[in-house]
């Protein structure tokens, strides 16, 4: 038997290590997802705790659309790699990996036949591999999840580890699969996405399109990276704009349906980051949407000038007094936020007065101990502009907009592609974003990067932060006597 190499590119190592019961690998063509996958499985079945006769037991299925995909691809890379441990039973569609006390069974099980989805989901299965998983329907999912951690039996000593695994190119915006990766991912579930292929940090290029010259280098030279880099360079050169997207750069491809606001400036990876702490120097900022949904953005410009998105606060079917009460000030109240003078800004049409009641809404705002001040404006343009400001923006290298993961979940979504233009009838773009369950709070996020980028920060500092001034009464001289 030959000897079997494998070095895990950095995004599929991350994938391997993690033990989560489901796993998706996303990138571009020719990254290694499928080879990844192909030992994930293998290391999987070594890792299997040996059964009372000491045999190490395990099953998978591997599912795809169509039995000549998996035959093509799959098929191909697994007795490639595996030669000498694989053997591929027509008969079975199965390939029986046999090595040591290692007995494991991979079934290869398209999609395109009833009855081949009929025997799928009544099989006894250790785990699964769905390659390229967006050419199949989400719901496989939870389908299948019921079918895996049954071989082998509690009475051969059950499962090490059962799960799922996923690789794909990447989906459209809009899409479920868009929708499973990024808003509906479930608890117990992780996606990995490597970065595009002319990245700088682009995985497996030193195993595309190499020469007999180029093999002859070391893995890091420089000349071996640029051969790789090749393959994709032709691939952009000769493919369209949505293909390119998806496929060479990694990014979610157009929404038929409709088109992120913010896809070319906001990127996840970079604008996102774990427990971003407010810094004690300057005020914080509300951004504040009124309405009957009113939804509250807390944030804060550092001293670099780099806007500090900390918290969003969201309600619905709530008047904007008991949203500030019973959801904002709490929120304010905490040890986080303590001790810390805010300042709210608004949508300008707030100065306006009730038909029924002689107060505004910046009015019931300050009665309720808010400093609060309209917006510059309420123009869409504008308050993309200043979204996008901060968005393009760098700081000493890194980003100039910070979003707190656990804290602004909503706007992680919303700036990821759920506030979206619409699209008429004809195909043709609508000029203002939809009007979906992402405006409310986009708009509040639109009303905070208007105040901090148009310098309406520096007021705030200066008017919360000036001593109020002391008027000493006049004493009569007749007092002293």
């Amino acid at each position: 038997m030959k000897a079997i190499n494998y070095t895990a590119p950095p995004t599929c190592g991350r994938f391997m290590q993690s033990s989560a019961f489901g796993r998706l690998l996303a990138g571009p063509v020719g990254s290694g997802k499928t080879t990844c996958c192909v030992f994930e499985l293998l290391r999987r079945s070594c890792e299997q705790a040996p059964s009372h006769d000491g045999i190490r037991y395990t099953r998978w299925a591997i599912v795809r659309q169509t039995l000549k995909q998996l035959k093509d691809t799959v098929l191909k890379d697994i007795t490639g790699w595996l030669e000498g441990i694989a053997s591929y039973k027509v008969s079975d569609n199965t390939v029986y990996i046999t090595m040591g006390d290692v007995r494991s069974e991979w079934i290869l099980i398209p999609l395109d036949s009833p009855e081949d989805q009929r025997r799928l989901l009544s099989m006894q299965l250790t785990g699964v591999w769905m390659s390229e998983a967006i050419e199949m329907h989400v719901d496989l999912v939870d389908a299948l999840a019921g079918r895996l951690g049954r071989y082998p039996s509690a009475a051969m000593g059950g499962a090490t580890w059962f799960g799922m695994i996923a690789d794909t190119n990447m989906p459209s915006e809009g899409s479920e699969w868009h929708k499973f990766m990024n808003e509906d991912t479930p608890m117990d579930w992780q996606i990995f996405i490597q970065p595009g292929g002319l990245e700088k940090e682009a995985e497996n290029l030193p195993w595309l399109t190499q020469t007999a010259e180029t093999m002859k280098l070391a893995v890091d030279d420089e000349r071996r990276i640029a051969q790789g880099r090749s393959y994709y360079e032709r691939l952009a050169r000769g493919h369209g704009t949505d293909w390119v997207l998806r496929y060479v750069h990694a990014k979610y491809g157009n929404d038929p349906s409709g088109t992120a606001v913010f896809r070319e400036s906001f990127n996840r990876p970079f604008h996102v980051r774990d427990d971003v702490l407010p810094v004690s120097a300057t005020p914080l900022i509300v951004g504040q949407d009124f309405g009957r949904d009113p939804c509250s953005v807390i944030g804060q410009l550092d001293h670099k000038g780099r806007l500090l998105v900390l918290q969003e606060v969201i309600a619905e079917d709530t008047g904007l007094e008991m949203h500030i009460n019973k959801a904002l000030r709490p929120v304010l109240m905490h040890e986080r936020y303590l001790g810390k003078p805010v300042a709210m800004v608004g949508d300008p049409s707030g100065i306006s007065k009730s038909s029924i009641y002689e107060e505004t809404t910046f009015d019931v705002l300050k009665r309720m101990g808010m400093h609060a001040f309209p917006a510059p404006t309420n123009d869409i343009d504008p308050r993309l502009r200043a979204v996008e400001a901060f968005l393009l923006g760098q700081r000493d290298g890194g980003p100039a907009f910070i979003i707190d993961r656990d804290r602004c979940p909503v706007l992680v979504r919303a700036l990821g592609g759920g506030y979206r233009y619409a699209k008429t009838r004809n195909g043709m773009r609508k000029l203002l974003p939809d009007k979906n369950e992402y405006s409310h709070v986009m708009d509040a996020l639109q009303y905070l990067c208007l105040a901090a980028h148009g310098g309406m920060a520096g007021m705030f500092a200066v008017r919360l932060t000036r001593r109020p001034r002391v008027v000493r009464t006049k004493m009569r001289a007749g007092a002293w006597t």
